[in-house]
């Protein structure tokens, strides 16, 4: 069932964000007077639609994108997506042309906003201890944090330069950047230092890891099928009050435990000793961790609790403009690291990450969906800038030049760049494509 969710999550998120998109070139080229051929969502062959007065609104067979067939405003990604040849004649100013390629991205960075609003205004489920300030509670050992020297205790005040007030911020900030050098600012008593951290690609999605954890209580929120856990007979509220006769004070106590007690044991798995509380029964067990890697696992998961605040109007527009500078951060920061080799690009969401994104907050919550929605509107919309021949940004770029030169560039040259444009896509799509089914199939 998860899978019709996630799909039809997809459909309605992807059509809403496309149509808004293209709508947003369709009519300032309307206003300008543009003859518009073609209004599709999707590429490829039509499949049905309907034809109002000169314009043909289609949906067609490729469902990842759409377009405005707009005439004189020169050869686009339609002319190279379907072999035809483009129309010599331009119409329109320079500047014309300009805005209604501008559109589209405008359209979204606004819908951005507007969205990520609405849902702050409903009030968006959140993990609590995102929203606490980032106050080091534990460390893993051997991890990069540890080895950065940080210590239990210290206050993270910034990362990367950019202040921190939560741990939301920190965990976002850090994750994107596996392999990159940091500077995380920290404050230790009256002291404030500079440590320099390089988080560790882990997962199939390549997040970066640092060993920094909030605090979370130490109770069974979640339990993995065939692992010693649900195997020794824990169950979800387990509160575990010690490992080994250790007492343990929240779940990173279980992390590090756990490890003392095998690595104790010579490095191989061997019973060991669990108290927990079950609704005020004291029950005790006996677990071996699965070795996996070199991780000792009992197969459980965090309780997290989640809270929901909803925001005034005002205090919603002003966070909502807050979220999308930060995101808008991150965008091009996860870009220049891809470029540099500090980043990666399993970090990027193909239609099943995307799907299964959508799917999870459609199910979580109305607020939570549209919140998705703003961000995959403000992705669409920067990405849409970039300066990537047959993107709006590439477009842009050439009036831009020719506003420059004084001439418009040849036909020739413009379809050439159209061509190449089209190829770089296709091969970073096909890439992400095929990491997107890689991940999901771990």
């Amino acid at each position: 069932m998860d899978y019709v969710t996630n799909t039809l999550s997809l459909f309605f998120v992807l059509g809403v964000l496309i149509v808004l998109h293209e709508g947003g070139h369709f009519a300032v080229a309307k206003f300008f007077k543009f003859p518009v051929e073609v209004f599709s969502v999707g590429f490829g062959k039509r499949l049905f639609g309907f034809k109002r007065k000169e314009t043909d609104y289609r949906v067609s067979l490729v469902p990842l994108g759409g377009y405005v067939k707009i005439v004189g405003l020169g050869p686009d990604e339609s002319d190279v997506v379907e072999g035809k040849e483009p129309v010599q004649k331009l119409n329109g100013t320079r500047f014309q042309r300009l805005l209604i390629f501008f559109a589209g991205p405008g359209v979204n960075l606004v819908l951005a906003l507007l969205l990520t609003a609405w849902a702050l205004s409903l009030g968006v489920e959140t993990p609590k201890h995102y929203l606490d300030k980032p106050l080091v509670s534990h460390l893993d050992a051997n991890s990069p944090a540890l080895a950065a020297g940080v210590h239990v205790g210290d206050l993270i005040t910034k990362v990367n330069g950019r202040p921190v007030t939560t741990w939301r911020e920190v965990e976002e900030d850090l994750g994107i950047a596996p392999r990159a050098l940091i500077p995380v600012e920290v404050k230790r008593g009256e002291e404030t230092l500079t440590l320099t951290i390089q988080p560790r690609p882990e997962t199939q999605w390549d997040i970066g890891y640092t060993g920094l954890n909030a605090y979370l209580p130490a109770v069974v929120g979640g339990l993995s099928n065939g692992y010693p856990g649900q195997k020794a007979g824990l169950e979800l509220g387990d509160r575990i009050v010690s490992i080994a006769g250790h007492p343990v004070g929240g779940y990173y106590d279980i992390v590090r435990q756990v490890r003392a007690a095998t690595e104790a044991a010579g490095g191989k798995p061997q019973p060991i000793a669990f108290v927990v509380d079950r609704a005020g029964k004291t029950l005790s067990f006996s677990i071996t961790p699965q070795k996996q890697g070199s991780s000792f696992l009992i197969g459980i998961r965090p309780q997290f609790e989640f809270v929901r605040v909803p925001l005034s109007f005002g205090e919603s527009i002003s966070a909502a403009w807050k979220e999308n500078i930060r995101q808008t951060v991150n965008t091009f920061q996860t870009i220049k690291r891809l470029f540099t080799g500090s980043g990666s690009i399993k970090q990027f969401s193909g239609p099943i990450d995307i799907a299964g994104a959508a799917g999870n907050r459609a199910r979580t919550g109305f607020a939570d969906l549209l919140q998705f929605m703003g961000l995959l509107s403000l992705q669409l919309g920067l990405l849409n800038l970039l300066p990537i021949p047959i993107l709006d940004g590439g477009h842009i770029l050439v009036i831009l030049i020719e506003s420059v030169v004084r001439r418009d560039l040849p036909l020739v040259v413009k379809e050439r760049l159209l061509q190449a444009g089209f190829l770089f896509l296709v091969g970073l799509m096909g890439t992400v494509l095929f990491f997107d089914f890689w991940k999901n199939l771990q």
